[in-house]
């Protein structure tokens, strides 16, 4: 089975940043689904057509971006062009022309979708000059999204882009307890005070940092084991000790090392003692299995 694949269109010196946000939005948002653009799929010396036929011929819709600069306007001179061979109006007109990856049992040709996006101006084709051979691209319903809004926009635009495609969306948050008025009332750590203690010794290797998030405030590390096994027994350890504490880290395991953020989601996701004390706690564990002794 493979994962239902969007190849972005876009002209470069139009669009290019916004393509490789939406290629990191769908990708985050929706499940078992991939975004293809040029740039994050060429690699040194491939035939720049053919792989963009590949690209499209693999995917199963195709996204045209279109900013103020797309295509000409109309009221320019018609001997001003982009290029002498315009790339971007040939992928579209592949994108309707070719057949779409197979689908059921692989006997039937999917037909591929192809869905205008206007990218700041509002959705209209007339003041463009557009060749023949994207012309098909004018009958499809379009979508719309503002640079300003892009933040409220983007999320409603890719529900109705799965609603219509039958693609699930990723849970939008985690799920959390009913938040601990004690902890709620513990005063935070200020981002001076945190830096003076994560200098200390003991707190080696932890740094502050927000994941993006500028109203939030975690303390976050990386522990790296000798295999599997010692990272699987650090993280017990560190479980039964949280259910004493009754705090919690939000943490990834891979093979042997595991990354931990820590934040006190009570006191509106800042810093407390509560994280202090579970980093502090972890670097003690992770320093005895290191040295091949039993945790305590």
């Amino acid at each position: 089975m493979q994962p239902f694949t969007f190849f972005i269109s876009y002209r470069r010196a139009d669009t290019g940043p916004v393509a490789l946000l939406l290629k990191y939005e769908i990708e985050k948002r929706l499940q078992f689904v991939r975004a293809a653009i040029d740039v994050e799929e060429m690699r040194p010396g491939q035939v720049f057509p053919d792989r963009i036929r590949q690209l499209i011929d693999s995917a199963n819709a195709t996204i045209v971006l279109i900013g103020n600069e797309w295509m000409p306007r109309s009221a320019e001179d018609p001997s001003v062009w982009p290029e002498d061979r315009d790339w971007v109006a040939a992928e579209i007109a592949y994108s309707f022309d070719s057949p779409g990856p197979n689908i059921g049992d692989g006997s039937e040709p999917n037909k591929r979708a192809v869905i205008p996006l206007f990218v700041g101006p509002l959705p209209d084709f007339q003041k463009f000059r557009i060749p023949a051979e994207v012309e098909p691209l004018t009958y499809c319903h379009a979508e719309h999204v503002t640079h300003a809004n892009w933040p409220n926009q983007i999320g409603p635009l890719l529900d109705r882009i799965a609603t219509n495609y039958g693609l699930k969306k990723r849970p939008d948050t985690d799920e959390y307890p009913n938040p601990n008025r004690t902890k709620a009332r513990t005063q935070p750590m200020s981002d001076t005070e945190l830096s003076r203690i994560l200098a200390f010794d003991d707190y080696d290797g932890w740094y502050i940092d927000n994941f993006g998030n500028a109203d939030a405030t975690y303390i976050a590390k990386t522990f790296k084991f000798r295999g599997f096994n010692q990272a699987s027994e650090f993280m017990q350890a560190v479980s039964n000790y949280c259910s004493t504490l009754d705090h919690h880290p939000e943490w990834r395991n891979v093979f042997n090392h595991v990354s931990v953020a820590l934040t006190t989601w009570d006191a509106r996701r800042r810093v407390t003692i509560y994280d202090l004390n579970l980093a502090l706690y972890m670097n003690k564990v992770a320093a005895r299995i290191a040295g091949g002794k039993p945790v305590k």
